[in-house]
């Protein structure tokens, strides 16, 4: 019986010990499931960098921090953009709290200019295998006018002075970038001083960025287990498997981005000049005053962010101008088509061309605007024309012509009353006498006297 008693608790205390396995084993696959299958936020900056972009990568940095996730993944596509709005995007990398990753895609994407050195700044850089990098000269946002012939050499070797002081900062600040996060400073400084610009392959060979990766899955996969200092600690990242969460930019963040267009400027530029012109043309209608009032506000920040020309905008400031005087002083369409071709030249011009590449006018939309534009002005001249025909209805102009009865005899001596619309005015006879009763015409006015005559028969009623 003993020897059954014994054989009996060492099976429970066997049967005990795997359950405590088993369970402890659950455990620590579920905790270790769970460490693996963290959160990775993700966002897109497309397009110009601009102010707007420059608020979402540092909102999106807090609530990656917020949210306790492995990194933070920037998908990047610019060929470019504001200097300023570079700097601070730059400066939000190099301190991130947490580590963060610059992805150049997808397929065609490109990280051009200021997209080089944020591109840089990030703990791990890698790019989609088909897309490229570089060419991060500096340019001027807003071209200097050119000098008077007998100032210009003098001007331009302090422009060229000037530009040099530029460039080498810039250059200075790639390399240091580069080799804060051990890139290729030599390349760095190379693509700010001669444009260089290399595909994704070059890019890995020359050491410029850390990896190429086909897609978000393949990326993640390569991020697990990787290091990255951050505010001087070592952190491990755990992606494998993760959730990736994209972090949406703000409805400001779009609309102030979709500003930064050239396109939408000459749109603004349009409806200002029609909303305030409608609105003095015809005083107390409120909403197109209101409209062109926005618009021309809205206009002036997107000038403030875009690379535009002093040139282009006085030639579209021009034309406007043109339009509106062909309204208040018609010349049979002379100033229009001039206004109208002014505005065209303008547009053209409107972006400085070593911008080309960052931000394009659209045909269409110039096309479009100048249609839109050229229209409304032809209708407001039409109507414009047809006020200065039409005859009046008030003043001494009104009164002539006007038809009346008189309400007491009058003659070329004696003055009495007619009435015209219900109301009496003095009058009297042009020649003649005319009996109370008798219907009238207003041929002149003598102050506030008026002179008629008698209406013919046939124009009786």
């Amino acid at each position: 019986m003993l020897n059954l008693a014994e054989q009996n608790m060492k099976r429970a205390s066997k049967l005990l010990l795997i359950f405590i396995l088993l369970g402890m084993a659950i455990v620590l696959g579920g905790a270790a499931g769970a460490f693996a299958a963290g959160e990775v936020n993700v966002i897109t900056i497309e397009g110009v960098i601009d102010p707007a972009m420059a608020d979402y990568l540092e909102r999106a940095l807090g609530e990656a921090q917020e949210n306790r996730a492995e990194c933070l993944i920037i998908r990047l596509n610019t060929p470019g953009g504001l200097g300023k709005s570079m700097n601070e995007m730059v400066e939000a990398l190099l301190n991130s709290p947490l580590p963060t990753v610059i992805y150049v895609a997808p397929r065609g994407a490109e990280a051009f200019s200021a997209g080089t050195f944020i591109t840089l700044a990030a703990h791990f850089a890698v790019m989609h295998p088909d897309t490229v990098i570089g060419a991060a000269h500096p340019m001027q946002l807003i071209p200097t006018p050119e000098p008077p012939a007998e100032e210009g050499e003098k001007v331009r070797e302090q422009s060229s002075a000037v530009m040099e002081k530029i460039v080498n900062a810039f250059a200075t600040k790639a390399r240091t970038i580069a080799e804060a996060n051990g890139r290729n400073a030599d390349w760095a400084e190379k693509a700010v001083r001669e444009s260089a610009t290399v595909t994704a392959s070059q890019a890995l060979e020359l050491k410029v960025v850390d990896s190429l990766q086909p897609n978000m899955e393949e990326l993640l996969k390569w991020l697990d287990g990787r290091t990255a200092e951050v505010k001087d600690k070592e952190t491990t990242l755990h992606t494998k498997g993760a959730a990736t969460v994209e972090i949406p930019p703000s409805a400001k963040d779009r609309f102030l981005h979709q500003l930064a267009d050239p396109n939408l400027l000459l749109i603004l530029l349009a409806l200002a000049a029609m909303g305030i012109l409608f609105e003095l043309q015809n005083p107390g209608a409120i909403l197109p005053g209101v409209v062109g009032g926005i618009s021309l506000l809205l206009a002036l920040y997107s000038i403030s962010v875009l690379p535009v020309t002093t040139t282009g905008l006085a030639l579209i400031g021009f034309g406007l101008l043109l339009l509106i005087l062909d309204i208040k002083m018609p010349s049979h369409g002379i100033l229009s088509i001039g206004g109208v071709i002014a505005f065209v030249i303008g547009a053209v011009m409107l972006v400085d061309t070593r911008y080309s590449g960052v931000v394009k006018m659209s045909w269409q939309v110039i096309v479009a605007t100048t249609i839109l534009l050229g229209g409304f002005f032809i209708f407001a001249i039409g109507a414009a024309v047809r006020a200065h025909l039409r005859k009046p209805t008030t003043g001494k102009e009104g009164m002539l012509g006007m038809k009346g009865k008189a309400a007491s005899a009058l003659s070329e001596d004696t003055r009495g009353e007619i009435s015209i619309a219900g109301e009496l005015w003095r009058a009297r006879s042009r020649q003649g006498n005319i009996a109370p009763g008798e219907k009238v015409e207003v041929v002149a006015m003598e102050g506030l006297t008026l002179v008629v005559q008698p209406l013919p028969e046939e124009q009786h009623q």
